[in-house]
């Protein structure tokens, strides 16, 4: 006997998949620097434009930036924007367009991104060269929500 899910059903799994990475009082992220700090003189290095995923509205640029002293950014163009960008939703540096955090290495992990616009995420050092994709990911529903090439 064939088993043909309840629209209804169907409708409000997808909606609680895609919630879980709404807006939570628990966790608030220091997603961007204080404008004391924001570099103001800085030469992109390499990035790219978004592409959405999952039905999310996703868009603007992903860049890695160095400021004038030699301090290592990635980037968020003050156009970005993406459907839940509150929440869970976290920024990746990865070794291809497809996040796979079982494999320990091919991602490094950046930072939470709480709401639209331009950010500034600090980075250690230089990004590792193996790392060629900017990732943004809901990490509730471990879906991705956008990517990009990073040229």
């Amino acid at each position: 006997m064939k088993k043909i899910l309840n629209p209804f059903f169907l409708a409000m799994l997808v909606f609680a998949v895609l919630s879980a990475c709404s807006d939570s009082d628990d966790m608030k992220p220091k997603d961007k620097l204080p404008d004391a700090e924001a570099p103001t003189n800085f030469e992109v290095q390499k990035g790219g434009t978004l592409t959405a995923q999952s039905s999310t509205n996703t868009r603007g640029m992903f860049q890695i930036v160095k400021d004038d002293t030699g301090a290592y950014f990635v980037r968020l163009t003050s156009d970005f924007t993406t459907k839940f960008s509150t929440g869970t939703v976290t920024v990746y540096l990865s070794d291809s367009d497809r996040l796979d955090l079982s494999q320990s290495g091919s991602f490094q992990l950046v930072s939470v991104v709480g709401k639209a616009g331009e950010h500034f995420f600090p980075l250690a050092a230089a990004p590792d060269s193996k790392f060629t994709h900017g990732i943004i990911w809901c990490g509730a529903a471990a879906i991705p929500f956008g990517f990009t090439l990073l040229q």
